[in-house]
């Protein structure tokens, strides 16, 4: 009876090992990013340079003015929901999951404001002005 059942575990290990972690598990997530809000637009909503430790954004150049926002730019889908938090220079501190592109703009546009290449849309959470490692100090 204990040999059956330590071949039992034996092979649940195995197999738990095998089919237990499907993506590159040797790169945790942090539970926590930061990022400076870095433009407000009409066709994209809130701008976000991330800390350029976690490439989960894109290079971005403003239609209007041709200027730089960023190396690691994502823009936020939840945007309306940021209040204050959303004005240009920000330092944000959130976690996010990765949403698609809004299928219909939420408003209407006189003018073309987004950026001259694609970026990453998100959905913010936890949202603070707090750094990360003060957040988790609490």
């Amino acid at each position: 009876m204990l040999r059956s059942f330590s071949s039992f575990c034996l092979v649940a290990l195995a197999a738990g090992s095998l089919l237990g972690c499907k993506k590159d598990c040797a790169t945790p997530q942090p539970s926590c990013y930061s990022g400076t809000v870095v433009a407000t637009t009409c066709m994209l909503g809130v701008l976000v340079d991330v800390d350029p430790a976690y490439p989960i954004g894109a290079r971005a150049v403003s239609i209007v003015g041709n200027r730089f926002l960023g190396n690691n730019v994502v823009a936020v889908a939840n945007s309306a929901t940021l209040g204050n938090l959303g004005q240009v220079g920000q330092q944000l501190h959130f976690t996010y999951t990765k949403t698609s592109a809004p299928t219909t703009p939420t408003m209407t546009c006189l003018a073309a404001d987004g950026t001259t290449t694609p970026v990453p849309f998100v959905t913010l959470s936890n949202i603070s002005t707090m750094s990360c490692d003060s957040v988790r100090a609490k």
